[in-house]
């Protein structure tokens, strides 16, 4: 069987020939940008290069497994493992000229993701985590060790839908006392990079899809955080993530949403 490990490999390569994809796209300058469920979810043509290149990546070295993308659906598989991929994640910042986006290839084995990928194409940076263990490009991976909420950092990821956008507004509002700050970057997997990397101490993710976060909860559980999918009051799914000495004192409060 496959260890761990290698499939943290695999995840890595997958991601950074999803990311050349795109920043092929972006030097033909032919972004080609059109939009699915609504005016403000995205594709353009490097989502689909760049989905091209990682299940080329992934059949090719992984042909017994499932793969399931955001923007070409799922494939079955025989081996008891699933891909789960997003090709450009904050493809709205991307469209905007922004930074702040990512390819994310992760790993789902037995219900749990066990390993996966996060590479920004515009800096080259990447993150990657299997078998428990973490590494980056830049720097050691590792959660904060902040103990107080006062003095943490958190992040924030919004669902598209208007009224329960304005809800969730209300609860960063309801955070910011027992805070330092929030931010906010529009890509699910940026912000759970940074967590990994000790740059915020807590991620909240309302409404997200595995996709946007699966390599980002193997990279910060092999960071030393935690990562958990909580149903809020509504019954948004929430996936929050951070240093485990804060990380429940804000899941308390945000999953009154």
């Amino acid at each position: 069987m496959t260890t761990v490990s290698t499939l943290g490999d695999i995840a890595l390569v997958a991601a950074s020939l999803g990311a050349d994809a795109i920043r092929a796209v972006i030097r033909s300058g032919e972004l080609a940008v059109a939009t699915k469920t609504s005016d403000s979810d995205f594709v353009t043509a490097a989502d689909l290069a760049a989905d091209d290149a990682i299940a080329r990546a992934i059949t090719a070295a992984r042909p017994d497994d499932a793969i399931k993308s955001e923007e070409s659906g799922r494939r079955a598989g025989t081996s008891g493992i699933t891909w789960v991929v997003d090709p450009l994640d904050g493809t709205m910042n991307f469209v905007h000229h922004r930074d702040e986006y990512a390819v994310s290839v992760g790993v789902e084995q037995d219900g749990d993701y066990v390993a996966g990928a996060i590479v920004r194409p515009t800096s080259g940076a990447w993150i990657a985590a299997g078998d428990g263990v973490v590494r980056a490009r830049e720097g050691r991976p590792g959660v904060t060790g902040t103990t107080d909420p006062e003095a943490a950092m958190f992040s924030v990821g919004l669902a598209g839908d208007a009224d329960m956008r304005a809800r969730m507004l209300d609860m960063i509002g309801d955070l910011l006392p027992i805070a330092r700050d929030f931010r906010r970057s529009g890509s699910s997997a940026c912000e759970l990079a940074d967590l990994a990397m000790g740059r915020v101490d807590v991620y909240l993710g309302f409404g997200v899809n595995d996709w946007d976060v699966a390599a980002g909860i193997a990279v910060v559980r092999a960071a030393g955080g935690r990562a958990e999918w909580v149903e809020t009051e509504s019954g948004l799914p929430l996936l929050a993530a951070g240093t485990p000495a804060v990380f429940d004192q804000f899941v308390e409060r945000a999953a009154k949403v």
